[in-house]
């Protein structure tokens, strides 16, 4: 789901902030275990700072945990059979 712009800020806060709740039905996500929602900073103007700051910070460790598969992959040591974060 890509949500962008700032008219859908307060959708995408009841979304994740909230419980799973008949109204926001995007909040329907929270059950789904392969759910992923794009968004651009102008949608994040009604979530709470800790929540932007928690998946930032979810988003800056698998870009190292990438990082770091991709040097053992060039070492030898890791294969494409074993990729971190795979959804397989």
């Amino acid at each position: 789901v890509v949500v962008t712009g700032q008219r859908k800020s307060l959708a995408l806060s009841k979304a994740i902030e909230e419980g799973v709740n008949h109204l926001w039905t995007l909040s329907a996500l929270q059950n789904h275990p392969w759910a992923l929602i794009v968004v651009d900073e102008d949608a994040t103007a009604e979530l709470h700072v800790k929540t932007v700051k928690y998946f930032k910070s979810i988003e800056r460790v698998q870009d190292e945990v990438e990082q770091r598969h991709d040097l053992l992959r060039q070492q030898g040591i890791a294969d494409e059979d074993n990729q971190v974060g795979s959804m397989e």
